[in-house]
């Protein structure tokens, strides 16, 4: 059985969901940030980056997110999760890395200074740029789906799913989403799959189903 290491707060959402979308047998570590988790030596002789999410797959020890839900979806999800044509597969990395490098990276520095940091650090020009970047980020997804549905083909992959995941954060970089009509009933479609609803803690996809 896989072994994941990871918390409903953090990144290993993504990796819950495809797990639970291919209906693939998981056991979850619950794993805090800090001295007493991710920065023990425990966890450190597990992953010496010392950060979560992590699996154990048969002895197959992995970081990083998106690779593990590569991982897990062309190992397990050949037929569901993954695509069998090499564009197709080609298009499909393409959206996993950027939803990581370009979405996530906007909406996560966006939110540092319109949601977490305390007021007194928080730059309002920092926020305002990089929500007109999120914003950039969302009319290229829109476009994306705007012939099937889908950002691969004319089905559910793996990289919807982390590009969905991505997107549950967007709600603390106050931006809405509602004026992206088709971006947001896919997003409300895929986060309203039963997969998702057993992968999330609800006050996770709540804000952004309504």
């Amino acid at each position: 059985m896989i072994k994941l290491y990871g918390n409903p707060y953090s990144r290993a959402n993504r990796v819950r969901w495809a797990l639970e979308e291919m209906n693939v047998p998981y056991q979850e570590e619950l794993t805090k940030l800090g001295s007493e988790g991710t920065g023990s030596e425990q966890f450190r002789a597990i992953n010496p980056n010392a950060r979560i999410p992590v699996i154990d797959d048969a002895g197959l020890v992995l970081f990083e997110s998106v690779p593990i839900c590569l991982y897990l979806a062309k190992k397990y999800g050949a037929d569901t999760l993954y695509v069998d044509d090499v564009h197709d597969e080609a298009v499909l990395l393409q959206w996993s890395v950027w939803a990581m490098t370009e979405l996530e990276s906007h909406i996560e520095v966006a939110s540092l200074h319109l949601t977490w940091f305390d007021e007194s650090i928080r730059d309002p020009k920092i926020a305002d740029k990089e929500q007109g970047e999120v914003m950039r980020c969302l009319n290229m997804l829109e476009k994306a789906i705007e012939k099937t549905g889908f950002l691969v083909g004319n089905h559910f992959t793996i990289a919807d799913l982390i590009v969905s995941e991505v997107l549950t954060n967007v709600v603390h970089a106050k931006v809405d989403l509602k004026p992206f009509a088709k971006l947001n009933n896919y997003l409300v479609n895929n986060l309203s799959k039963p997969s998702a609803k057993a992968a999330f803690a609800p006050d996770v996809i709540e804000p952004v189903l309504g």
